[in-house]
């Protein structure tokens, strides 16, 4: 599980922007929808596997995916 903290100090490989989105995976809630379309959370779909990005950039121009689920960040 990634703290907030950890989630907050990870940076864009792409264009250095902090912050980025965590991509929940999974049959998405009325609640998921709204914080997705609140800029909260990025929705990635029913399915993952180890090697599913972790971490979608917020800055819309970039959406740079990056992290993988099965890393070990605990």
């Amino acid at each position: 599980m990634r703290l907030p903290q950890q989630i907050l100090a990870e940076t864009c490989p792409s264009c250095d922007t902090l912050n980025p989105l965590e991509i929940v995976y999974g049959f998405a809630s009325a609640e998921m929808f709204d914080s997705a379309l609140a800029g909260h959370i990025a929705l990635g779909g029913c399915t993952f596997t180890d090697d599913s990005p972790a971490y979608r950039c917020r800055k819309p121009d970039c959406e740079a995916e990056w992290g993988r689920w099965g890393d070990d960040n605990d």
